[in-house]
């Protein structure tokens, strides 16, 4: 099904933007797509992206809840980027885990991606948050690992705290083996998990037991 014009000009206003702002950088960057897909660096382009996430209805001219959405996904991509951290982009992903209506888990799961990598020590309490926040569902399964790379002990106390909710379980049970000497006493939490219903439960189940203290 071709893609609505209204949707076609939006991301043709950003490719201008974009394409702008990396001539002048001599960047041979074109699209957001280029962005994404690159292993370059671009840091003279984050305030053409930055400005599009924080006025992104008024620039692209979308205003279905579900166009805005897809459309900030790709802006979120492209932030996920070292040059990015320390910069207005995170707040603003923070910022965008709660916008009304709520995005989907799928999204909300590119914002925690983005937030795994861009998060500094100092944003520990609102990662915390958005960890023990059941209303966003797997959107929230990325920021385990941050916590248990952060602060192990207590990132520790925040993934069993939530070991119960199917919809992130087998995420914790991966993002534990960022720890590399587990204690023994995890093995009353993981062990029953070998009988889930889940199959990825149970092969994650598996493989942090293996890692696990006898």
């Amino acid at each position: 099904m071709p893609a609505p014009a209204q949707w076609i000009r939006a991301h043709e206003r950003l490719s201008h933007d974009i394409a702008k702002a990396a001539k002048k950088a001599g960047l041979p960057f074109r699209t957001i797509t280029d962005l994404i897909n690159t292993d370059k660096r671009y840091p003279e382009l984050l305030p053409v992206l930055i400005d599009w996430l924080q006025n992104v209805e008024a620039k692209s001219g979308l205003t279905t809840p579900a166009e805005l959405h897809d459309f900030r996904e790709a802006l979120y991509r492209s932030l996920t980027t070292i040059d990015a951290m320390g910069t207005e982009a995170v707040p603003l992903l923070f910022d965008s885990f709660y916008l009304q209506p709520p995005a989907p888990p799928i999204i909300l799961a590119t914002i925690g991606t983005a937030l795994k990598y861009l998060a500094a020590p100092t944003d520990y309490p609102r990662m915390r948050q958005l960890a023990v926040d059941r209303t966003l569902g797997y959107g929230r399964a990325q920021i385990f690992e941050w916590l248990l790379r952060a602060d192990p002990d207590d990132g520790l106390s925040v993934a069993l705290s939530e070991l119960d909710d199917p919809s992130v379980r087998p995420y914790i049970l991966r993002s534990l083996r960022v720890i590399k000497h587990l204690p023994a006493s995890l093995r009353p939490h993981i062990e029953p998990l070998l009988e889930d219903p889940d199959s990825e439960v149970r092969l994650q189940a598996k493989r942090t037991l293996a890692k696990v203290g006898k």
